[in-house]
């Protein structure tokens, strides 16, 4: 049985001879840093809730190795996908994760049903067959996959639980100046790394796998600016990476690009996808456990 990955500047100094600059202000302490990007994270829940976007997502699989009569690993053909859907973030109330519907209306260039805004409809629109329409299409996206990795963490998303202030104990943070230099927009580098038991990260046998990783904050505000996100065990290493950009149209930081490769220890099998997000639009959403109860992805 496969494992299923279960769920996210320049100083300007003075020029006068013998003059001296003026200080720099005194940097945020990282706990103020942190706590402010939580506060940034709580509203932005709020903000990003119920917003669509179309994305373009591509996988490549490289299937599983074996070794010839000559002992020389061999593998399969690769497979590839390329997916055009639908892709509605809504976060009910009361939960604990993000909930990720992905509607695909195009695979490798072949249209698959008309594009007739069914997310949308299906959300502004609850009836009693609500639930099952969910249902359905999770599966059908979850059908098209490539790979051995079946997975619900490729959340954009979903590293931003990282600061969230319930989930803040789970984790160890640094913040080391010189890798800020990295980044020209003032944003602070923050490593984290997940310390004890009952992971945010769970294999389908119910295995722990610690996530560790970086995340870019502006030290003032608490924006978000990117994401790296990774997670292994003895079997299984995986990643996330998500850049973030201004939506004018929403007033918002949004996700652009998201990077994901996994890797099999056992064969040297695995996933490497990208997915890129464009035409963000936004509709009034309200889920509730009543008008759609379905188990959202376990983290």
């Amino acid at each position: 049985m496969w494992p299923r990955l279960l769920v996210c500047g320049l100083l300007m100094a003075g020029s006068a001879a013998g003059a001296q600059a003026p200080p720099a202000a005194n940097p945020p302490a990282l706990d103020v840093v942190l706590a402010r990007a939580a506060d940034y994270v709580e509203r932005y829940e709020k903000e990003f809730a119920g917003v669509v976007a179309e994305e373009r997502y591509e996988q490549n699989a490289r299937q599983g190795g074996r070794f010839d009569q000559f002992g020389r690993i061999r593998y399969d053909s690769d497979k590839r996908r390329v997916f055009r859907s639908d892709l509605l973030l809504v976060r009910p109330e009361g939960a604990d994760s993000w909930l990720q519907f992905r509607d695909i209306f195009e695979v490798d260039g072949k249209l698959v049903r008309d594009r007739n805004n069914r997310l949308a409809k299906l959300f502004l629109e609850p009836n009693a067959t609500t639930a099952k329409q969910i249902e359905r299409i999770k599966n059908e996206s979850a059908r098209y996959n490539v790979g051995p990795v079946v997975r619900n963490i490729n959340v954009p998303v979903m590293a931003l639980r990282v600061v969230t202030r319930q989930n803040q104990f789970r984790f160890l943070y640094n913040h080391n100046e010189t890798d800020d230099a990295t980044r020209t927009d003032g944003a602070w580098a923050v490593d984290f790394r997940e310390v004890g038991a009952g992971t945010m990260i769970r294999t389908n046998g119910e295995q722990d796998m610690p996530m560790e990783g970086r995340i870019w904050i502006e030290p003032d505000t608490g924006r978000v600016l990117g994401t790296i996100m990774r997670a292994q065990n003895q079997m299984l290493r995986g990643a996330i990476e998500v850049t973030y950009q201004a939506e004018p149209s929403l007033g918002l930081l949004v996700p652009r690009h998201m990077h994901e490769e996994y890797r099999m220890y056992t064969d040297g099998s695995g996933v490497i996808a990208d997915a890129t997000y464009s035409n963000f639009r936004r509709f009034q959403v309200k889920v509730d456990e009543q008008m759609a109860p379905v188990d959202p992805p376990q983290p």
